[in-house]
């Protein structure tokens, strides 16, 4: 038979545990991380024929962003991370 203070301790651990994984699915998840305008060699026109609108990184909005690079892009933009594919569709 358990002992009080066996008891206590399992009752304790399972607050603790209950607690910790409610503060951990509370947490926004993590952006992904990006880089300057600069590292990716980025440009606001397209290259041979490519650009940020038909790339897979890319995120039209208010705001037209990049899942790869800091900051607001041009959809006629071109970086050397550029990837053939629907808009905000690259894994």
């Amino acid at each position: 038979m358990p002992t009080r203070r066996l008891l206590i301790r399992r009752g304790a651990f399972a607050a603790a545990t209950t607690l910790g994984l409610s503060f951990i699915k509370s947490q926004p998840a993590e952006a992904a991380a990006t880089i300057s305008k600069q590292a990716a060699a980025y440009q606001d026109h397209p290259h041979h024929g490519d650009e940020c609108a038909a790339c897979c990184m890319f995120v039209p909005g208010a705001s037209t962003r990049c899942t790869m690079i800091e900051g607001v892009i041009s959809e006629h933009g071109w970086c050397k991370y550029w990837q053939s594919g629907p808009a905000d569709t690259c894994s």
